[in-house]
């Protein structure tokens, strides 16, 4: 699907990988408190006496770390948003343009319904993929990765231990996305139908006014 959009994005995908890079470090920013804390907690299981000065310095290298993270993250989901709204008026304003091209009836036939659900809704989907699974989808992926290697770096045995629901977890998430796939048509059909129903009711509710059957009308519609 991204390379689709693709082309639309035009040079605002500096601004994606800029969402990529501050996320990624902000996750690593995120990652090294866990360390800190293995360094505090490895000397006192080994009997081993801290000095006062070593705690405040871990916990602000804590403090700093957590202060990192927040600020990159915020950083990334900026960029990554500007990235993705910007986007989102080329690819409108690209449908606009090969929408009035098309002739009348093409338009008529297709319903304002489905008209206004392919400008909002539809095109709207695209901002969840460039504002958050892209850069926070592909930035954790990454996190995990290094995660796993140090995870065998110190101690294989457990970190096995540790992968053995994964496979579990992955077959899971293949039934919810094949599942949610084959619906996907129905929804966006039924959703189609719901539009244009809402957009036709709007339309002719000076109509229903006039001849006082509010009632009788809503109750029709539900039907619809």
């Amino acid at each position: 699907m991204f390379t689709k959009v693709k082309p639309y994005m035009g040079g605002y995908i500096r601004y994606t990988y800029a969402a990529l890079a501050a996320m990624f470090t902000g996750l690593i920013a995120s990652a090294v408190p866990f360390f800190v804390v293995y360094r505090i907690i490895k000397p006192l299981l080994g009997g081993e006496k801290l000095s006062a000065g070593y705690f405040v310095t871990q916990i602000a290298i804590i403090f700093v770390c957590e202060l990192a993270y927040a600020i990159f993250y915020v950083m990334g989901l900026k960029y990554s948003h500007i990235s993705a709204y910007n986007t989102l008026k080329n690819i409108r304003l690209s449908l606009q343009s090969k929408l009035e091209r098309q002739p009348l009836g093409t338009i008529h036939d297709m319903g304002n319904g489905k008209i206004k659900k392919l400008f909002t809704d539809d095109i709207d989907q695209v901002e969840l993929l460039l504002a958050h699974a892209i850069p926070e989808g592909i930035s954790n992926l990454a996190m995990a990765l290094i995660a796993i290697v140090c995870m065998f770096i110190a101690d294989w045995k457990l970190a096995l231990l540790a992968l053995c629901s994964l496979p579990l977890g992955l077959f899971a998430m293949g039934m919810m996305f094949r599942t949610g796939m084959q619906r996907m048509n129905d929804y966006y059909a039924a959703s189609a139908k719901m539009n244009a129903t809402i957009i036709e009711y709007v339309n002719g509710m000076e109509v229903v006014k006039v001849f006082g059957r509010d009632g009788e009308s809503y109750y029709l519609i539900i039907k619809a």
